[in-house]
């Protein structure tokens, strides 16, 4: 008896596969791709309000606890350091997320008791700005009122 050739196999070609593994890894990358963006933003964010609330922080110890508070500004080291003229340790020391730059320098003082604010900067006479810069070329500037210590965000 002769042998037939069975035709009637079944399967996938290569490029099907091919294809199919093509769907499946984009369906797998895309959310990647997009959590880190957003995890990138929810950082930015985070680090915002922790720097707006420690500052609010700083002055109301420097009002309360009638002593000088001042905010360091570290602009090569991306570091800012909030603490009390009497101590030598930080209250707090906040770290710039690698999407965000710190433009600003030197020192921004609140006065003991009134909570006044006075700075170190160079060129912007007794009103301090605390600028930022973020990776898309955008610019966040804290700009404190005369006197009060109060900022707006611009």
């Amino acid at each position: 008896m002769k042998k037939q050739k069975r035709n009637d196999l079944r399967g996938f070609t290569l490029i099907e596969l091919l294809i199919v593994l093509i769907v499946v890894i984009s369906f797998v990358l895309l959310p990647t791709l997009a959590l880190k963006s957003w995890q990138e933003e929810l950082e930015k964010r985070f680090f915002y309000y922790q720097f707006e609330k420690s500052v609010l922080h700083v002055q109301q110890m420097a009002i309360t606890d009638h002593k000088g508070t001042q905010i360091d500004l570290y602009q090569d080291q991306q570091l800012i350091l909030f603490f009390t003229n009497d101590t030598k340790l930080a209250w707090r020391q906040l770290e710039v997320p690698e999407s965000i730059t710190l433009v600003s320098g030197n020192s921004i003082l609140f006065s003991a008791g009134k909570g006044n604010i006075s700075t170190t900067q160079i060129g912007v006479g007794s009103i301090p700005r605390v600028i930022f810069t973020e990776s898309n070329a955008q610019r966040i500037i804290y700009q404190f009122q005369l006197g009060s210590g109060r900022f707006e965000r611009k």
